[in-house]
């Protein structure tokens, strides 16, 4: 049932783009399909990467800008090539789908850097992916038993974090371009905050926390282009005393019972609760597992097998509850793809934000670079104990983030 919805949302996505013309509505589709995307549900991945490869081609026969970039994503795509044709990993029914998701996922971005976003377009589109997020979590609640929401992303925690990261771009953009108003921008920020609550992600409260912290950064950066770096100091201290005395009115406020407070009751006691000291065995597997396969580690898809054998080996028989990923991104990247995956994703992280970074030399006052550079910040920060971008689900949606900071030097719109 879901992989049929999932194809007609795909459909509805060519047909915005081919017929109505209208390339950002066929991406909203898009990020929305590609949120259901795992190895496991192999028809899905291959209907997403022909859409994506399909779009992208329509894009780019009509693109006037930007093209000159594009050569930067073979680096990736001849990374997937060697490592296919070379095999130095245990093949798993679905480890191809990994790197098929991958892949579908350069196409989006690739397709995405084609187009011009400007800072109205931009808030649009993460209002309306927003408001789709914030409702499926309500549904969610409404019609599921589920003590966590996150359906959306297929798990809670990929939710929270994907959720607090458009929030925290489009809070940005949205203030300091004005384009709405404090009171929208507040009733926004309290509809995330109830979503993340619902989702019992710790993470997400955090991210929260850091996003209006960096919201309050960027208004300083923006409104005082000459300050100094006595002045910032002191505008940084007053900005993150006024945030640890709002969310600890805020945390005594939440019921005791609520599952998020009592997770992050256990952190803030210094306790290990179960799924603490999980991610800490993950970590330490990981890291095991690196140790062994340097160059080009595990490979996607072998970490539970690897991880279980791991903890035989120190004497802990029967496995905790775990995912199927180190819970850290820097970690999962080097066990699954060893030292020449990480350098290979870390150059092509690295030419995107710089394509920004150059931008914002000539464009010191452009809120964008102000909002992605603070989404990118959470997304970084919040992988240490978290999996975007290499969770499947929320590959697409990173390349849409990536893809927007490239796409920064666009002057004319193709659609």
């Amino acid at each position: 049932m879901i992989a049929i919805i999932i194809i007609a949302i795909l459909c509805l996505s060519v047909f915005c783009s081919f017929v109505l013309n209208k390339q950002y509505a066929a991406i909203f589709l898009m990020l929305i399909a590609s949120s259901q995307m795992t190895a496991h549900a192999s028809n899905v991945i291959l209907v997403i990467l022909f859409t994506a490869m399909l779009q992208f081609s329509y894009a780019f026969l009509r693109a006037k800008q930007n093209k000159s970039f594009l050569p930067i994503t073979f680096l990736p795509i001849a990374y997937i090539s060697i490592v296919l044709l070379i095999l130095p990993h245990k093949i798993h029914t679905f480890y191809y789908y990994y790197y098929l998701g991958y892949l579908a996922a350069l196409f989006v971005f690739a397709w995405v850097m084609l187009l011009k976003w400007d800072t109205k377009t931009i808030v649009e589109f993460l209002t309306a992916y927003g408001s789709y997020l914030i409702l499926a979590g309500f549904l969610e609640k409404i019609f599921t038993s589920n003590l966590r929401v996150g359906l959306a992303m297929t798990v809670a925690t990929a939710y929270a974090v994907v959720l607090v990261i458009v929030w925290a771009i489009w809070a940005i953009n949205a203030y300091l371009s004005r384009i709405y108003s404090i009171g929208v921008i507040l009733a926004g920020t309290f509809l995330v905050f109830l979503a993340i609550i619902l989702s019992g992600t710790r993470m997400g409260l955090i991210g929260i926390f850091m996003g209006l912290g960096l919201c309050g950064l960027s208004v300083i950066f923006v409104r005082n282009k000459n300050i100094n770096i006595i002045k910032f100091a002191v505008y940084s201290i007053v900005i993150l005393s006024v945030l640890l005395l709002t969310s600890a009115i805020i945390w005594n406020l939440l019921p005791d019972d609520l599952f998020v407070k009592k997770t992050l009751s256990t952190i803030f006691a210094g306790k290990l609760d179960i799924s603490n000291m999980g991610r800490v065995l993950l970590w330490i597997s990981a890291i095991d597992a690196f140790e062994h396969n340097k160059f080009f580690g595990i490979g996607p898809g072998n970490f539970p097998e690897k991880c279980g054998a791991f903890l035989r080996t120190i004497g802990i028989y029967e496995r905790p509850s775990i995912n199927t990923h180190a819970h850290n991104i820097y970690l999962i990247i080097l066990s699954e793809h060893g030292i020449i995956g990480f350098l290979t994703l870390g150059f092509f992280v690295f030419l995107c934000m710089l394509q920004s970074f150059l931008y914002f030399l000539k464009n010191r006052i452009d809120s964008r670079f102000y909002a992605f550079l603070s989404g990118f910040m959470i997304m970084c920060i919040l992988g240490l104990v978290d999996a975007t971008p290499m969770y499947l689900p929320t590959a697409c949606f990173a390349a849409w983030l990536l893809g927007v900071c490239t796409s920064f030097r666009a002057e004319r719109n193709i659609c």
